[in-house]
């Protein structure tokens, strides 16, 4: 079947980061890391190459508009951004940071996989 997509899951909540873990390694994917703040999410994505990273929005330090911004700068990797909160003004500034789509938490498995998938068929924004 091939290579399982590499997924970073940057998440500053560890029961959610945990939770959604558990979902995308049982739905096939592989997950490469659990950054808990958007500089580290920056610098693993660099490293490890991700085909798609997962982005909570709220984050302590570089918040993930931020570290999404960064990324594109110097990685440009496919970003779904992860939001408790349904607010345009930030789901907007995601969206002109980079990121390709958002999910509101909690995010069950069907909403998972298919922003994964549109991630991935849409690539990057620049």
């Amino acid at each position: 079947m091939g290579d399982k997509v590499k997924v970073l899951l940057a998440e500053d909540e560890f029961l959610i980061s945990l939770t959604l873990k558990t979902q995308l390694e049982a739905m096939g994917y592989e997950v490469v890391a659990t950054p808990q703040d958007g500089a580290k999410a920056v610098a693993l994505t660099c490293q490890l190459r991700p085909d798609v990273v997962l982005m909570d929005i709220g984050m302590p330090g570089m918040d993930g508009i931020a570290a999404t911004q960064a990324i594109m700068a110097q990685r440009p990797t496919p970003v779904v951004m992860l939001t408790a909160y349904n607010d345009k003004q930030r789901i907007t500034l995601a969206e002109q940071a980079g990121a390709v789509c958002y999910l509101l938490k909690p995010v069950v498995n069907a909403q998972l996989h298919d922003a994964i998938q549109h991630a991935l068929r849409m690539g990057v924004q620049l």
